[in-house]
């Protein structure tokens, strides 16, 4: 029998540890449940590894009971620098198993290998390969799923200016991954302004997809080389330029934003996809306090075990599986895409297994009342023009029954529940 934690004489309650087979026996016996709040990210029910706060909310105990570790995958990682990766915790097993397989410094080849600059941002790639499979011995924590996965590294940015030809670099590391047999790459990359010669500066309507170079690059790679690029949106949604930044703007890239931990909302900094494409970007969104670049490895971590299930299914494939396992599925919108994706729903819709979707509700009238559980702690509301692009998210703080007014020129509404999603359709 399993030792509680703790007990309350007062309460005549005990708090246990329980693994999800065990939660769902109680629950099957109508035992009540309550969660309770924990100083550390939860255990995965391998308990030599606590889940990182990222896999903690996509669900990532569901692959690692398939044994899903990313092992026979080779995984890129094109970014701004690897400093200090040699010597990082996270990172040991990958050396100590000769999992690193290529490594290759485009900006400064004479830099010596894992050097660098910490003011520079030259540990942002470090920081990023941890999220892909990173794994801390001494703190018990898995930061990132894909733990066996063949590693590619290539530094093609720089962080002390801003140069096109950084853009050439990361086409260049593209093309030399694709011919050592590399299909899946880690972009925690992104051009917009701020260029060191302000002329090379971007204008929003050039995120089109179609403009800069190192679009269509990525946009070939995912046509014509199978590969499945997997790219950060931007950090700019909470500033005047807003929209996502390139590749970001690849309409084959999966692209990813980042997301609240506990209600799936979108972090005020994550880039918005632009309102002009008939095309969802961001694609999907994932937890991340810290930017974008550290939401997208999570997904990358994902997709190397996705195919390492199934070695047959095709990067589209794979973006389809994604995308039809975030939580705002079928109704995606410019700031979120399809929402969070967990590796419960991904199994479930590579399987076909049945999934609970989004009920929509037609309305004739300009307002509709929404039941809010008391458990909520608030709704937001996506007002969309169509059936992709935002006019107006609004935040709402209260429970009971809240009246949804229908603004000027929206057809379709989003109202999103902690996590669950409801689409208002304005007839």
């Amino acid at each position: 029998m399993k030792l509680p934690l703790i007990c309350s004489e007062w309460l005549e309650s005990c708090s246990y540890e329980l693994s999800q087979q065990e939660v769902e026996y109680l629950q099957d016996l109508h035992i009540c449940l309550n969660p309770v709040a924990s100083f550390a990210p939860l255990s995965s029910e391998n308990k030599s590894n606590r889940l990182g706060f990222a896999l903690e909310q996509v669900k990532a105990e569901y692959f690692i009971r398939k044994g899903l570790n990313g092992s026979g995958i080779k995984v890129g990682i094109i970014d701004g620098g690897f400093l200090g990766a040699n010597k990082n915790e996270s990172l040991a097993h990958f050396f100590n198993s000769d999992q690193i397989k290529y490594y290759k410094d485009y900006v400064t080849p004479e830099l010596e290998m894992y050097g660098g600059i910490k003011g520079l941002d030259d540990n942002h790639g470090t920081e990023v390969w941890q999220l892909i499979g990173g794994n801390h011995p001494g703190k018990n924590i898995l930061y990132g799923l894909a733990t066996e996965a063949d590693i590619y590294l290539a530094r093609t940015d720089h962080g002390a200016y801003e140069k096109r030809i950084e853009e050439d670099l990361l086409i260049k590391a593209l093309e030399d991954m694709d011919s050592m047999g590399v299909k899946l790459i880690n972009l925690s990359l992104g051009y917009n302004l701020g260029f060191t010669n302000s002329d090379e500066n971007y204008t929003p309507d050039q995120m089109d997809g179609k403009t800069s170079m190192v679009a269509k690059a990525v946009d070939y790679a995912a046509k014509e080389r199978g590969m499945l690029i997997i790219v950060a949106a931007g950090n700019e949604g909470s500033i005047k330029w807003q929209t996502l930044s390139t590749p970001g703007d690849a309409r084959y890239a999966l692209t990813v934003g980042s997301s609240k931990q506990k209600v799936w909302d979108k972090m005020d900094y994550s880039s918005i996809g632009p309102n002009y494409t008939d095309f969802v970007k961001p694609d999907i969104a994932v937890y991340s306090t810290e930017g974008t670049s550290f939401s997208a490895p999570v997904i990358t971590g994902m997709a190397a075990c996705i195919w390492q299930m199934d070695t047959s299914l095709t990067n589209f494939e794979i973006i389809e599986i994604f995308r039809k396992a975030g939580n705002f599925y079928p109704y995606p919108n410019n700031y979120l895409g399809y929402g969070v994706p967990t590796c419960e729903e991904i199994l479930k819709v590579y399987n076909n297994q049945p999934r609970e979707l989004n009920h929509p509700v037609h309305s004739k009238k300009d307002v509709v009342s929404i039941k809010i559980p008391d458990d909520v702690k608030y709704t937001v509301a996506f007002h969309k023009t169509d059936s992709i692009h935002v006019l107006h998210r609004i935040i709402y703080r209260q429970n009971g029954k809240l009246k949804i007014k229908r603004p000027e020129g929206v057809v379709q509404t989003s109202i999103l529940l902690d996590q669950q999603v409801t689409e208002i359709f304005w007839e």
